[in-house]
């Protein structure tokens, strides 16, 4: 989606951000009063004043355009290292019968880069995580308190909601909406392979800077899974995830770039899942698939979506 910043950054009408931002609220339903749309309309507008107006955020929109390049380097940097620095003891534990393939290495990239980051980090980093949850918390507690891995496929942007806790029996039926194959299809349980890709909700929102419920209630019918805590663990201890509060949504990065355009930032954070985890979402996925499946009218298997 960077592709299409252009200039200096200083309110560039291009910017796919805003763009997004005003779609989700022009296609909210309300008279103009609820907190969701006046925290929604405080985020535009503090993207629209706040882009590039200090030193930071320049450079930050200049790093986000010359990222891709710069992963590549340090992609050489590390290949060099392994070709030289680890490479004795990389043909030691293969002769020792160890296996030693690209996912051990890319396990040892990800430690190297977590540890390089750590003479950078400040307290403003943990400051600016702070104020994102806080700004989460007025619109997600609905989300979250729903145990079904398919509730947010109810929660059409095109139903008015009541304020509070969402009911336990609210189902996918309650989107009456006609359904298109290709949307149907997001959901087939055999699109999820080991080469398969994924990325994290909250790295899509934060990429929009929107809390995630608000980032689904625009796009509810995006294929998501809910990570239980057996999930979270094993991603956390293949450090592919970070320690977080709150439920965790994985998305197919495949999907993400679709929606959004290309994204160096997103393309850097995919990761691929363990065979475990893919059986237990291919599993959960099936009966939603079957579900969405009977809703097409027939006509839907007649084109190519």
């Amino acid at each position: 989606m960077f592709d299409k910043l252009t200039g200096n950054g200083n309110g560039n009408k291009m910017n796919m951000r805003i763009h997004v931002l005003e779609q989700i609220l022009s296609s909210i339903e309300t008279d103009g009063s609820s907190a969701r749309v006046n925290s929604l309309r405080q985020v535009i507008r503090r993207n629209k004043a706040d882009m590039a107006d200090d030193a930071g955020k320049s450079l930050d929109l200049m790093r986000r355009i010359f990222q891709n390049e710069i992963t590549k380097e340090l992609q050489q940097i590390m290949d060099r290292h392994i070709r030289t620095t680890f490479s004795p003891a990389i043909e030691n534990l293969k002769k020792n019968g160890h296996v030693v393939d690209q996912d051990v290495i890319n396990d040892l990239y990800t430690s190297i880069l977590d540890a390089a980051k750590t003479p950078f980090m400040r307290d403003r980093t943990s400051t600016m995580n702070r104020d994102r949850l806080n700004s989460e918390k007025s619109v997600k507690r609905g989300y979250e308190s729903d145990e079904s891995d398919v509730s947010i496929l109810s929660q059409s942007s095109e139903v008015k909601r009541r304020r509070g806790r969402p009911r336990k029996d609210e189902e996918i039926s309650l989107d009456l909406s006609p359904l298109t194959l290709h949307e149907v299809l997001k959901w087939c349980p055999e699109r999820h392979l080991l080469s398969t890709r994924y990325i994290p909700a909250a790295k899509v929102a934060a990429l929009l800077s929107i809390p995630v419920a608000v980032f689904f209630s625009k796009y509810p019918r995006m294929f998501r899974y809910s990570c239980d805590e057996e999930d979270r663990a094993m991603l956390m201890e293949e450090k592919k995830l970070s320690r977080s509060a709150g439920r965790c949504y994985l998305m197919v990065m495949d999907d993400v770039t679709e929606l959004l355009g290309r994204s160096p930032d997103l393309e850097f954070g995919a990761f691929t899942l363990n065979e475990h985890i893919l059986l237990k979402m291919r599993s959960r996925t099936a009966p939603v698939f079957e579900r969405l499946k009977a809703r097409l009218p027939p006509s839907a298997y007649t084109f190519n979506q």
